[in-house]
């Protein structure tokens, strides 16, 4: 460690790592000393920097020390509503751009002051939020994103609360509009104006594979709880282009073979009752003799193995 001095040290490792993050968010390469005594818990977390770096560290520091960032989100909309709400009950604050060259958008964080903190706690939880009600909970981003723009073409206001729990790990993400609003909003999310469905699968993992998918393929997707599991939705003039996407993505896996084209067509419909989708090919070698290959999806594969297992073991009892 003789490159490295301490810039700072800290009772509790969240506000060593938060304090880490915000140096290399900068930049600077921290890192943190567990100097605790490990049987009275006594002792500090200690924040080191390299030595050429201590000076730009500390002015950092500096700037950072004071201040809390309370919220975030990719639009300034939502941001700008819940900062007049801090302010409209007398908590100063304010909003900075961050920037990631990883990320087409940028980021909009709101910080209080540290004093001001307890205070802002109510309102940024929403907790105090007077007049405002969750129209829409959501897990990432992206789809929370959507749902705002999907609001905003119906002139309907919102906030982004983002919701975490002890380890400081998001857990939701919640869309707040206005008492008055709140049918209105209602209506708009559930009729997905302007989305068309295109897909539905049997749990949240595969609908965020389609997701991803889609999105680097420019195409934005929306996912809702359906009949059949969850349905997957895009804008309706892309709907063509979305599914034959997924379709050139999907990874086939072979579950089975056959040599009788009622046992493979009978092991299609059997596993479509499960709603797992299954393809045959044939395939006939020098003999002429005929195999019919039957094909699932990847993540299908243990499911469909499993069943058709099954499927064997009543026929031969």
């Amino acid at each position: 460690m003789e490159e490295w001095v301490k810039i700072d040290s800290f009772e509790s490792q969240y506000q060593a790592e938060i304090t880490k993050g915000y140096l290399e968010k900068n930049d600077v390469r921290a890192v943190i000393l567990n100097a605790k005594d490990s049987l009275f818990l006594l002792g500090e977390y200690e924040l080191y920097v390299n030595k050429d770096n201590e000076k730009k560290a500390q002015a950092i520091l500096d700037e950072y020390k004071g201040i809390t960032k309370v919220d975030s989100f990719v639009m300034r909309g939502p941001v700008e509503r819940l900062k007049d709400v801090l302010e409209d009950n007398g908590i100063s604050s304010q909003i900075k751009v961050s920037s990631n060259p990883r990320y087409a958008l940028d980021n909009y964080e709101l910080y209080v002051n540290n004093s001001d903190l307890k205070k802002a706690i109510p309102y940024v939880t929403g907790q105090a939020l007077a007049g405002w009600s969750v129209a829409k909970t959501c897990t990432k981003v992206s789809q929370t994103r959507y749902r705002v723009e999907i609001l905003n073409y119906h002139h309907i206001p919102s906030i982004v609360i983002k919701k975490r729990d002890t380890r400081y790990m998001k857990t939701e993400i919640s869309i707040y509009v206005q008492d008055a609003d709140l049918e209105k909003a209602n209506d708009a999310l559930e009729s997905l104006a302007g989305y068309a469905l295109i897909e539905s699968v049997k749990d949240m993992q595969i609908a965020q594979i389609h997701e991803k998918t889609l999105a680097n393929q420019g195409i934005r997707s929306l996912t809702e709880p359906g009949d059949n599991g969850v349905d997957v939705y895009v804008e309706a003039d892309k709907t063509d282009e979305a599914k034959q996407i997924i379709s050139d993505n999907k990874k086939w896996k072979l579950a089975a073979t056959y040599s009788d084209k009622l046992e493979a067509d009978y092991a299609v419909a059997l596993l479509e009752n499960f709603e797992i989708e299954a393809v045959t090919v044939a395939k006939s070698d020098i003999t002429m003799a005929v195999d019919i290959d039957l094909f699932v999806e990847e993540f299908d594969l243990d499911d469909a193995t499993d069943i058709l297992k099954s499927l064997s073991v009543s026929e031969n009892e």
